[in-house]
């Protein structure tokens, strides 16, 4: 999915999020009937909330992977864990070594070492990562507490139809008509963020919040790879320590 958004910088983001939701709304259907359960669930305040900063995470990710390098902006992205573990330790009083705080720290700071070391990259694009990450957080944590009142496919149905009327008037302002190359690539969108959030929710569902997020880092070593390969994207030494500093709070932080 980051590949396929990054390929198609000529998009307005506001479009590709729409047409993103369209398919996903389509497959939720589906799966709703497939399942014969409500498509409006049972604790509404929570599956529009998990629809509604399940969309901004989206908004900010979306730009943010068209401002900065790929596998920068999944660097940053890739964060969520943290976020996750603090919004777990808040609300769902889960106990979080006192490590995980000390690694919290060394990633975050190395976030600070990428902008204040490389000023070629984009401020805005490094914030908007970071809310991505926080808003990432926040829907993974309002699934938690959704897994034992609604099914998967009703909760994932709320992002797409929380999403389209926001996004619609934007983008119809916007709207740019897509080559065949880049139909392919928003079909691609579509059905990847479709089948990763499908499996992601599940997982949610069925485990710990602190032991899920780890999988994303594998993530990062598949955006730098598509980086360099499709995009030419090296980036820099200065960039690099930030980084480095990112994952090895990642790396310290699953040995805990």
């Amino acid at each position: 999915m980051h590949l396929c958004v990054k390929a198609i910088p000529d998009i307005p983001v506001t479009q590709t999020i729409l047409l993103r939701s369209v398919f996903s709304i389509v497959f939720c259907l589906i799966a709703i009937k497939q399942a014969n359960v409500a498509s409006w669930g049972n604790n509404k305040p929570f599956l529009i909330l998990r629809g509604l900063v399940g969309m901004l995470s989206l908004i900010c990710f979306f730009y943010s992977i068209q401002m900065l390098p790929l596998g920068t902006a999944v660097t940053i992205g890739n964060l969520v864990p943290f976020f996750t573990l603090f919004l777990a330790f808040l609300f769902l009083k889960e106990k979080i070594p006192h490590l995980k705080w000390v690694f919290f720290a060394i990633s975050f700071l190395g976030v600070f070492l990428m902008k204040g070391l490389d000023k070629d990259l984009s401020t805005p694009g490094i914030i908007l990562g970071l809310l991505a990450a926080l808003f990432t957080a926040t829907a993974h944590f309002v699934v938690r507490k959704l897994r034992d009142t609604d099914a998967t496919s009703v909760i994932m149905f709320y992002f797409p139809f929380i999403t389209i009327p926001f996004m619609l008037p934007f983008a119809i302002q916007q709207w740019k008509v897509p080559d065949n190359r880049e139909w392919l690539f928003l079909l691609l969108i579509g059905i990847t963020t479709h089948v990763g959030q499908l499996f992601l929710t599940k997982a949610y569902k069925y485990e710990e919040v602190k032991n899920i997020s780890y999988v994303y880092y594998l993530g990062i070593v598949l955006s730098f790879v598509y980086g360099i390969i499709f995009f030419g994207e090296f980036i820099s030494w200065k960039s690099s320590v930030g980084v480095g500093l990112v994952i090895l709070g990642m790396i310290l932080n699953m040995l805990v």
